[in-house]
């Protein structure tokens, strides 16, 4: 009697434990409709549409390998990542030019971006973080969320179904260093 009652006990503590774990996830990782935003030293961010719509929206004329120009909609990188708190402006100069953006899909194909190139005193490279294509939501192939990089010759860096950014600090000399 006293085995079955280890045993039961046993098997009850196991399921608080699976569902505490299931339940802390649940809130850690972003669903597919949410991006997770990552800045050094900061908590992670989750990224929605709501979010997004406190930002301001901004639409280009672009295309995409052998395909006509089209219209895309979303908000620009740069104002996500000023709202997120990352050194842009007057900020961004010493040990902090030597930070960059990976963006990563849910395939796991990433790509970069220097954060000077995406700051407006420096590359003023425009990125946007687009949810619509057309004037319509993005299919379920592109989206919900996809990068589109206007400038860029070559469509590499137009990610699809976007998981996460995160700001990465590459700088290799001490924060104290002189410059």
């Amino acid at each position: 009697m006293s085995r079955r009652l280890l045993l039961v006990s046993a098997l009850c503590l196991l399921s608080v434990a699976c569902t505490a774990f299931a339940a802390e996830t649940a809130t850690s990782v972003p669903t597919a409709a949410a991006i997770q935003l990552t800045l050094p030293g900061k908590p992670a961010i989750v990224l929605t549409a709501a979010s997004l719509a406190t930002l301001p929206r901004k639409e280009v004329r672009a295309a995409t390998h052998e395909e006509p120009l089209s219209s895309w909609q979303g908000v620009a990188l740069v104002d996500v990542l000023r709202q997120a708190g990352a050194p842009l402006d007057k900020q961004l100069r010493g040990r902090e030019m030597a930070k960059f953006v990976r963006v990563t899909a849910t395939d796991g194909y990433q790509i970069v971006f220097s954060l000077a190139e995406l700051d407006a005193g420096f590359g003023n490279t425009t990125v946007l973080l687009v949810d619509q294509h057309e004037g319509k939501a993005l299919s379920a192939e592109e989206g919900p969320f996809r990068l589109v990089v206007p400038g860029d010759k070559r469509a590499a860096r137009w990610l699809r179904s976007l998981r996460s950014i995160e700001l990465v600090d590459a700088a290799t000399t001490p924060a104290n260093s002189a410059h």
